[in-house]
């Protein structure tokens, strides 16, 4: 009798993805695919309730042409969005690759210090988020209010009025301490792929570049920064979606008002309308970055 052949190497990798994916293909199915199409519906539809429940009216776009020509509000918010996007992602990339190469380096206590910086990851979810979303300070820092709201509001800017300090200086300090909540909070998981990409790299690339006398600075820009450019590239596209899906976005803030004022209909518009232009910025960073990649192997 032949003996029955197992999977080849290829089929196993294909088979261990397909796991991977599953779970997420499940819950797509079960419980995020009526919901999407629902929504693609409401979008093209006028919703009234009636006695007999929810009545549907096809009106094509006119949810579309409100939020681009009579709403002002729409089109400003997405504009600013992106400003801040442009202004921001640069920011979180640079400080999760300063960070991630501090951590990558040998010294005591680096597990904990890794933990510590994942920890906003998984802070991010569950029961603790709706606790810190319930603790004035921290919901006023996260939404991005003023000083007046986040710090004057539980004394503590008047506790550095009384220590002496400068008005200037109060003013310069609380919002950088505020940036730094923010960003330390926004950079866990690309501190998480930046260092996955650092331990890729091999260490005999680096004896090689200190005996034809490379400097750290040279080693940095030759070898680590173009082999970790596909987790470079990951972080971008992840930063970018982060940030328009993240519940502090205005445009975000602004479909769920109109969530919440009933506009079922109208806001199903926006959201689609905004999927758009992100698939498209998505779409453009991806395009620009992708011919840069440095590819072990090719």
């Amino acid at each position: 009798m032949k003996k029955r052949r197992g999977l080849s190497f290829s089929q196993r990798r294909a088979m261990s993805g397909f796991l991977f994916c599953l779970p997420f293909i499940l819950g797509f199915l079960l419980m995020f695919l009526v919901p999407m199409l629902q929504s693609i519906q409401y979008a093209f539809s006028s919703m009234q309730l009636g006695l007999d429940g929810i009545m549907l009216r096809f009106v094509g776009l006119k949810n579309f042409r409100t939020a681009l020509f009579a709403d002002p509000e729409y089109v400003r918010t997405i504009a600013e969005s992106v400003r801040d996007m442009v202004l921001q992602v640069p920011v979180i990339l640079v400080f999760s690759l300063f960070v991630s190469l501090l951590l990558n380096q040998k010294f005591r206590g680096r597990a904990l210090a890794r933990a510590i910086f994942f920890l906003p990851v998984i802070v991010v979810s569950g029961i603790i988020l709706e606790i810190l979303s319930t603790d004035y300070l921290s919901a006023s820092i996260m939404s991005g209010q003023e000083t007046i709201g986040a710090f004057r509001g539980v004394g503590s800017y008047e506790i550095l009025v009384a220590m002496g300090m400068p008005q200037k200086l109060i003013d310069i300090m609380i919002p950088v301490v505020y940036d730094i909540f923010n960003l330390v909070w926004s950079s866990g998981v690309q501190i998480l792929m930046f260092l996955a990409g650092l331990q890729t790299v091999p260490d005999s690339m680096y004896e090689c570049a200190r005996l034809e006398g490379a400097t750290a600075w040279e080693a940095f820009w030759k070898i680590t920064f173009p082999l970790i450019s596909p987790m470079l590239l990951m972080n971008v596209v992840y930063s970018v979606a982060d940030y328009f899906t993240t519940s502090m976005n205005p445009v975000i803030r602004m479909i769920n008002q109109q969530t919440s004022n009933m506009k079922f209909e109208y806001a199903a518009g926006l959201s689609w309308m905004y999927l758009a232009v992100v698939l498209v910025l998505l779409g453009a960073v991806y395009w620009f970055m992708n011919k840069r990649i440095v590819y072990v192997g090719e």
